[in-house]
Order: C-alpha cells, then sequence, then structure tokens
C-alpha cells in the first residue's frame, strides 16, 4: 500500500517551535533541579557536616563540651538555613530557569536547519513486514514493524520513531491528510499503518520534544 503526502515550510515551521519550546521546558526543569542540589551541597551540607569532619579527623582530645558546641552549631545552621538560605537558593535557581528558557536566534535556526531537508513530497509504502519512506531527495528507507519502539501524534502528523540500538533512535513523519491520494484511501492506508504496530506503542499526545 503506497501513500503520497506533502511536507510545508510553515509545518516544519510549527515543529520547530515545539521542538524548541519543549526543549527550553526540559532544561529548566533540569537547571532548577542541577542547581538547587549543587546549592544544597555547598550551602547546607558541606557547612553542616564540616565542623564534625574537622573535629573527627583533627581534634585530638574529644570532650563532652566539643560535640555541645558542635550540635549547637549545627542547629544555628540550619535554623539559618530553614529561614533565610532556602529561600536565596530556591529563588537563585528560579532565575536561572527563567534565564535559560529564553530562546537564541541560533537555536531557532539550528533547528528550522535541521527539518528543512522534509520539505518536499514523500512516499510511504507499507507492506505485511515493513514500512518504506521515500523523500523527495534521498534514499529510501526500509525500517521492519517490530523496529518501531512507539509512535506520537499532533493535529497534522505521526511520528513513527525506529529503535535499532539502545541509544540510537530516528523519527519518520507521515501526513494525516494526502495531497495526491484519494482521502478515503490516504485514511485506508494509514489504518493499515496503525494495525501494524503495537497499541502500547502509540501515545495519543501531542508532539514531544524528543522526536526530530
Amino acid at each position: 500500500m503506497e501513500l503520497k503526502f506533502s511536507i510545508t515550510q510553515e509545518q516544519l515551521i510549527t515543529i520547530a517551535k515545539k521542538i524548541n519550546s519543549e526543549r527550553m521546558a526540559k532544561n529548566a526543569r533540569l537547571a532548577i533541579l542541577l542547581h538547587a542540589f549543587i546549592v544544597r551541597v555547598l550551602l547546607l551540607w558541606i557547612p553542616l557536616l564540616s565542623p564534625l569532619i574537622l573535629f573527627y579527623f583533627f581534634l585530638e582530645i574529644h570532650t563532652p563540651e566539643t560535640y555541645i558546641a558542635i550540635a549547637i552549631c549545627a542547629i544555628s545552621y540550619l535554623i539559618v538555613w530553614t529561614f533565610l538560605l532556602k529561600n536565596i537558593a530556591e529563588n537563585q535557581a528560579s532565575k536561572f530557569a527563567v534565564k535559560i528558557t529564553t530562546l537564541d536566534r541560533t537555536i531557532e535556526n539550528t533547528t528550522l536547519h535541521r527539518l528543512a531537508s522534509l520539505e518536499g513530497s514523500h512516499t510511504v509504502t507499507a507492506t505485511a513486514s515493513t514500512l518504506t519512506l521515500l523523500p523527495h531527495c534521498g534514499k529510501s528507507i526500509t525500517i521492519p514493524w517490530t523496529k518501531f519502539c512507539y509512535v506520537k501524534q499532533d493535529d497534522d502528523f505521526y511520528y513513527l520513531t525506529s529503535c535499532n540500538l539502545i541509544l540510537f533512535k530516528a523519527t519518520y513523519l507521515i501526513a494525516k491528510n494526502g495531497d495526491t491520494t484519494e482521502t478515503a484511501a490516504y485514511q485506508a492506508g494509514l489504518e493499515y499503518i496503525m494495525s501494524h504496530l503495537q497499541p502500547d506503542k502509540i501515545e495519543h499526545q501531542n508532539f514531544s520534544a524528543s522526536n526530530e
């Protein structure tokens, strides 16, 4: 079964925006977690434990007074951390995350440039064992159905991701509407393709930034 469709530049711009938007959101979440972790280690645990470490390794005489002094210092520092330093650390992490969510023009252009080769006509041929994708420029790619690890979708496309190796994934686009095929025949072709994918691999949600 053969399907033909086209991908326009406007559609690629929309996809690029989704990729960049979700990439920035992911980076922001990671930045907050990483920043908070580093700050807590530097501002909480190291200052809190350093007196005990110094006492253990460098003081030869261990007296009850020394333990009491360490306990008082630790409790005092915990109070300072709870009511002052913790809020400062969290605020700084949030400010840092806001900064990296501002899209750089270079990144935006790079993402769109990577997608530029998808513009134009495409042909998809589905058989009982494989799916063959032929872009308007380039060589055809034949993928066994068993290699597809998951499928996502948005209003315009299905995104079929193949997993050849654990660390290597590739995502391919199939339009929900054809340009040279009758509507009924095209929809039947899409149903044929979806029927060869395992139901648990089909995710009915918006396009994610992991798809490229």
